[in-house]
């Protein structure tokens, strides 16, 4: 047993999965052998090329800095039962134990009370499968038969394709403890990237490199491919610790050099580690070069901690003469602290000279990118030019259609229509498959229904619907479908209207847009009204979830795993499914993902799945499948605490947790970037007038994260911005999010626009996706938790948007 890790007991089972078309050829373990270094590791090199590497992620160069979606999903149409082509079609008997009754399920109770002996001689007389021969060697592995482990693992290695991992890492412990240092050095190295026992597997080799074999070049060998990554991996406590031992190793090689770089990786790319402590220790009085105080500045940017990396950016700049690589790099770093801190101004003066000195293919679009936004705040005519010039200089940049869409969003806001349109017309041209091509679209239609040219409008609205890839999600579907319900009546096609609003409040329950298509239909279509609402809040069974198409997923080496996992009942199964990449997947391969999770009692784990639909959407909770993956998206935390508070202040419960819900992911410890605390996220300076009003104890930022005093202040607070809108919600909900002024503002700016209208026409983007998301939010908990009356929002005569809800 390693003594620097605690090693869980594995047990998992075989399957042959759907990737190993053909059986894997593995060396025989007696001819596995240690690696060598290739030509002794130069470990200033390896760090030279870590620091030359940016570590400013891109995602901080938008505004929002908000994560891309985790996997992608897009608007499906339901197939009949009978006319369905499964390709990998899964049920619940795929999750049925292969230790279920009998013998093997006594021995399995054996094994899980560690009765190791009386395991193996149940299992000596089963068939011997593959699950049954790694049960059998680990239970003489925790009988300390170490020899017969060894041997046993190994040979499973070759014939378990799916557990191959696993039994080569607990093969190299079982040769550690018998002091066969060579053995347990191959089988370590035969552990394959992306396995989840990798990076474990390599510390293992590289500490008996290092302390049994005394071979350190070997050591830092074994740990470069923890060091090694594209993208910067700030807090990951495994590659801080790699680079600390690869100082050690470097000192014991006599290589100062090498130990100086690598005490400088740890502070730079790990600098709130605990390894940090120790790297700066053994820097001592030596230099700290300026490359490194760079990549240290972009990391501390990353983290967020954008005073103290603009500090050191700060003192360096005037050294530094641009285009040199590390003075762009600087630069660039600089003037995304400053766009962060909200210093436009500033901002620009910094980042333009990098877009017109630099011109790393890398760098410069990013640069182009940030000084548009910042131009936008304070210099919007500037900022078209900016943004068309990134599109112009970098048609394939990832960029180059949001560049496009704002271009044509600060042309629209300074009169330039043409402009505008030339512009989308661009984007939904050359980019139909990008994230922005259904915001371009609605934008299109939105100019076409202003000129009442209602049949172009729609066509924009159609292809919105027809789209692929990125730009297709359940939202862009579902606004499309409600604002044709709303362009229809107008053209004398009010009954397609309303069966088009039918769909759209089922399918988008717990949306913004299904809670406007079921609020118009209570005033335009009463009975359909109600019949939606019957659908929705009918009980339905957990027993129809199955079966689900598994698809890609069965490709998926952590998938496979993870279920024999499951089927063993192991103790990690839930965190091998959880490997699993969910970037490019379709909804239904995620929702079996969760299902798979949740089925097996794994209940807790299946909730960041569910909870990462939030964001990509899902289809309606009107099928039990779905509604399960509802009530794990929508937890009810701190609800005693929630009804009690709203009582008091008037405020409907199921609309504050969705708040909280939006603003905290119910993290009653989160802290803003801008210094809002707590569930609600409250600014101290706003709960403490709430307190004064409410003759409280002036609310500290600690009493802020306590949950009783955060609910009971944020509920007044929204209570308050109710009362000041006359109840209506989407006021007081853009209010808690921009500020009451702002949202004065924009009434006055829209005047004659109804509530749906209004919405839309918000310009900042976030106060307007964040109405949307709160009020959908609040629908879903009404409809998941039966609430009794269900919130019906007010529509009127044009100029009457500030009707209430009820």
């Amino acid at each position: 047993m390693l003594g620097w890790k605690q090693w869980p007991l594995v047990a998992a089972l075989w399957v042959t999965p759907v990737w190993a078309d053909t059986p894997s050829v593995l060396t025989p373990p007696a001819a596995l052998t240690p690696p060598t270094a290739p030509g002794g590791a130069d470990i200033s090199n390896l760090a030279e090329s870590a620091s030359a590497k940016p570590q400013l992620n891109s995602s901080l160069d938008s505004e929002d800095e908000e994560a891309p979606p985790e996997f992608t999903l897009g608007p499906s149409e339901p197939v009949a039962p009978g006319e369905r082509k499964w390709v990998h079609k899964f049920d619940g008997m795929s999750l049925t134990s292969y230790f279920a009754e009998g013998v093997l399920a006594q021995a399995k109770s054996a094994y899980d009370q560690r009765r190791y002996r009386a395991a193996r001689q149940l299992l000596d007389k089963e068939t011997p499968t593959p699950p049954v021969r790694y049960l059998r060697a680990m239970s003489a592995f925790g009988q300390g038969q170490w020899a017969v482990a060894a041997e046993e693992l190994s040979g499973l290695a070759q014939d378990w394709p799916t557990m191959s991992d696993y039994c080569h890492f607990e093969a190299a412990r079982a040769y550690e403890k018998q002091r066969k240092w060579t053995e347990a050095i191959a089988h370590y190295e035969a552990v394959k990237p992306g396995s989840r026992r990798y990076t474990d597997a390599r510390f293992g080799m590289a500490s008996l490199l290092e302390k049994r074999k005394r071979d350190y070049a070997a050591a830092v060998a074994a740990l470069t491919p923890i060091v090694q990554t594209d993208t910067p991996r700030p807090g990951d406590p495994d590659q801080a610790a790699a680079w600390l031992t690869i100082a050690r190793l470097a000192r014991y090689q006599a290589d100062y050099n090498g130990e100086h770089r690598a005490h400088l990786a740890v502070w730079a790319l790990h600098p709130f580690s605990k390894e940090a402590t120790a790297a700066v220790k053994g820097l001592r009085d030596l230099p700290y070069v300026p490359k490194w105080k760079v990549a240290r500045a972009e990391t501390l940017l990353s983290l967020h901690q954008n005073r103290e990396a603009m500090d050191t950016l700060g003192k360096m700049l005037p050294k530094l003469e641009l285009p040199d690589e590390l003075a762009c790099r600087a630069h660039f770093a600089y003037g995304t602290a400053l766009r962060k801190e909200r210093k436009h101004s500033h901002a620009i003066r910094v980042l333009r000279p990098v877009t017109e000195q630099c011109q790393d293919a890398v760098l410069r679009p990013r640069a182009l990118y940030v000084l548009g936004y910042s131009e936008s705040v304070v210099e919007p005519e500037s900022s078209i030019n900016t943004y068309l010039q990134l599109a112009r200089d970098y048609p394939q940049h990832p960029y180059a259609d949001d560049a496009l869409f704002y271009a044509a969003g600060k042309a629209r806001e300074h009169g330039e229509k043409a402009a505008a349109v030339s512009y989308l017309d661009q984007l939904i041209a050359n980019y139909p498959e990008g994230n922005f091509a259904a915001e371009a679209l609605f934008q299109r239609f939105w100019m076409y229904r202003a000129e009442g040219k209602n049949e172009a409008a729609l066509e924009a609205l159609t292809r919105i619907e027809a789209l692929r890839g990125t730009g297709s999600t359940h939202e862009s579907v579902q606004r499309a479908r409600y604002w044709r319900a709303r362009l229809l009546p107008g053209l004398g096609r009010t009954v397609e209207a309303h069966a088009l609003l039918e769909r759209v409040a089922a399918e988008g329950a717990a949306t913004w847009y299904g809670l406007l298509a079921r609020s118009r239909l209570v005033h335009e279509a009463p009975e359909r009204a109600s019949t939606i609402v019957a659908r929705l809040r009918q009980p339905t069974s957990p027993a129809e979830v199955w079966p689900l198409e598994a698809g890609s997923l069965m490709k998926d080496a952590h998938f496979v795993t993870g279920l024999e996992m499951l089927r063993l009942g192991h103790r990690e199964a839930a965190a091998e499914l959880l490997a699993v990449d969910r970037k490019g997947r379709d909804e239904e391969s995620i929702r079996l993902l969760f299902h798979v999770l949740r089925a097996s009692g794994n209940e807790r784990h299946a909730r960041p799945i569910a909870w990462a639909f939030r964001r990509e959407g899902l289809a309606a909770p009107t099928e039990a499948e779905t509604r399960l993956i509802y009530s794990a998206a929508y937890p009810q935390p701190f609800r005693e605490l929630v009804v009690r508070h709203c009582r008091s202040a008037k405020v409907n419960p199921d609309l504050m947790q969705a708040l909280m819900r939006e603003e905290s992911a119910f993290n009653p410890r989160a802290r803003s970037s801008t210094g809002a605390l707590g569930l609600a996220q409250l600014m101290p300076a706003t709960a403490s007038s709430v307190a004064r009003e409410l003759r409280l104890t002036l609310a500290t930022p600690d009493a802020l994260l306590e949950p009783h005093h955060n609910i009971r202040l944020g509920s007044a607070y929204l209570g308050g911005l109710q009362r000041r809108f006359a109840g209506n919600l989407a006021y007081a909900v853009a209010s808690y999010n921009a500020g009451p002024g702002a949202v004065d503002r924009w009434i006055s700016r829209f005047p004659d626009a109804e509530l749906d209208e209004w919405v839309e026409q918000i310009p900042v983007e976030e106060t307007r996706l964040y109405v949307k998301r709160v009020l959908g939010s609040a629908a879903a908990y009404q409809f998941l938790y039966d609430s009794g009356s269900l919130t019906t929002l007010a529509f009127g005569d044009r100029g009457s948007n500030n009707a209430g809800s009820r």
